[in-house]
C-alpha cells in the first residue's frame, strides 16, 4: 500500500487508545507504520532492478521489523532524554519496552497491508525469500482512505494548522480519485467506474460534514470502529476474491494449470483480473462478478531455455524472481542475436533483454510503463 494508508493505520492504532500507553506512543506508531519502506532508498543507487530486489524484503519481514523497532526505540529514547525531558524534567519519561512493542505493532500493520495486495511481501527473510500474496486489495485503495481517514480526521482536526493539512490532503485525494484511469492508454487497463467515484465522493462529503459538526467528540471509540470496519472490508474482499477465483477455475479449460491467481481492479470490488500459467503459456482475463462472459486470452510464456540464459545476468535474474505472471515476446534477428521483451501482468513492468549468438546477455533494460 502507499504511505498515506500506512500513516492512517498508525494514527488509528494511536487514537484507538494506544497513545496513552507511553509518551511518544503516537510518534512511534506513525513512524513505524512507514519505516519498512526505507528500503525504497535502494532505488536511488541501483535503479529499478535494485528496487525490485530489495523492496518489501528484509525490512518487511518479522526479523527486520524487530531490528527497525529496536532502532526506533533507541532513537526515541535519545530524543526523549536530550530534548523533551531536558525542557521539563518533571514530564513522564517514555517506557522503552512499550515503545518497542508499539513500533513492532506498527511494522506488522505495515507488512499486513502490503501482504493484502498483489505485489506481495517476503516476511521470512533472511531465512526464506518466498513471496506471499494476499490478492484482496489493490495497491492503492481509496476505500481504505475513507474507512481509516474518517475517524482520524475527526479526532485530529483540533486546530487551524491540522485543518489546513487535512484540507490539502483531501483535495489531492479528490483529484486522484476523480481523474485517475479515466482514459488509460492501454485498452487492457481496468478503469474506475463512475458509480465507484460517485460513492467515494459521497463518503468524502460525509468526512467533511463530520469535521464541521465535530463528530470527533465520540473519542477513541471512533478509531476502534474504523479498525473494525477495515477488518470487515478485508473480509468482504476475501469473500469476493473466493468467488472470482472459483469463476476463474471453472472457466479455464486447458491442460495442467501450475498456478492461478485473481486480484482486484482499482476501487471496484466486483471486477477482478485473473491470470494462470501452464508449462508453455500464460492466460489472462477480467472477471466481472455481475457479467462473467469474457473469455480467457492465451499469451506466450518465456521458454525454459531462454529463462536459464537470462538468469546468467543479475539484472535479468532479479526481474524474473519478481515476475509472477509474465508474458514473453521473442525476436530472432538475422545476425543471430535475440531480443526478448517480458511484461509482468500485475503491473505495466517491462524488461527488454538482448542476447548474442552464444545466448549471452549483452543488454538489459527494466522500466515501468
Amino acid at each position: 500500500m502507499e504511505n498515506l494508508a500506512h500513516t492512517l493505520l498508525g494514527l488509528s492504532f494511536a487514537k484507538g487508545g494506544l497513545e496513552r500507553a507511553t509518551p511518544l506512543a503516537t510518534t512511534a506508531l506513525v513512524i513505524s507504520s512507514n519505516l519498512p519502506d526505507i528500503d525504497v532508498l535502494s532505488r536511488i543507487e541501483g535503479g529499478t532492478v535494485s528496487y525490485l530486489e530489495y523492496h518489501r524484503g528484509f525490512t518487511h519481514g518479522f526479523a527486520g521489523l524487530a531490528v527497525l523497532a529496536a532502532a526506533l526505540t533507541l532513537a526515541l529514547m535519545f530524543i526523549d532524554r536530550r530534548f523533551r525531558l531536558r525542557r521539563d524534567p518533571f514530564r513522564r519519561p517514555l517506557r522503552p519496552v512499550r515503545i518497542f512493542l508499539l513500533a513492532y505493532l506498527g511494522g506488522l500493520g505495515h507488512t499486513f497491508m502490503d501482504f493484502t495486495n498483489v505485489y506481495g511481501v517476503r516476511p521470512l527473510l533472511p531465512f526464506s525469500s518466498r513471496w506471499f500474496y494476499g490478492d484482496v486489495a489493490f495497491v492503492v485503495d481509496p476505500w481504505i482512505w475513507l474507512i481509516l481517514g474518517s475517524a482520524v480526521v475527526w479526532l485530529t482536526t483540533t486546530d487551524a494548522a491540522r485543518t489546513f493539512l487535512w484540507l490539502v490532503i483531501g483535495i489531492i485525494l479528490a483529484l486522484v480519485v476523480g481523474l485517475a484511469l479515466r482514459h488509460p492508454y492501454d485498452s487492457q487497463t481496468l478503469t474506475i467506474p463512475t458509480a465507484a467515484r460517485v460513492i467515494w465522493f459521497f463518503g468524502l462529503a460525509v468526512v467533511v460534514a463530520g469535521t464541521l459538526f465535530r463528530w470527533g467528540g465520540a473519542g477513541e471509540r471512533l478509531a476502534r470502529y474504523s479498525l473494525f470496519v477495515l477488518a470487515l472490508y478485508y473480509c468482504g474482499m476475501w469473500m469476493t476474491h473466493q468467488s472470482a477465483m472459483k469463476e476463474a477455475q471453472n472457466s479455464l479449460k486447458v491442460g495442467v494449470v501450475t498456478s492461478m491467481a485473481v486480484w482486484p481492479a482499482p476501487a471496484n470490488p466486483l471486477l477482478w483480473q485473473a491470470a494462470a500459467k501452464t508449462s508453455d503459456a500464460v492466460y489472462t482475463r477480467n472477471i466481472d462478478l455481475y457479467d462473467r462472459q469474457e473469455q480467457w486470452r492465451e499469451l506466450s510464456a518465456l521458454d525454459l531455455k531462454l529463462s536459464d540464459a537470462l538468469r546468467s545476468s543479475n539484472e535479468a535474474r532479479g526481474f524474473l524472481d519478481f515476475m509472477r505472471y509474465g508474458t514473453a515476446s521473442v525476436e530472432a534477428r538475422p545476425d543471430g542475436t535475440t531480443v526478448i521483451a517480458l511484461r509482468d501482468l500485475r503491473f505495466d513492468l517491462r524488461m527488454r533483454v538482448e542476447l548474442d549468438r552464444e545466448m549471452t546477455v549483452t543488454a538489459v533494460e527494466v522500466r515501468w510503463f
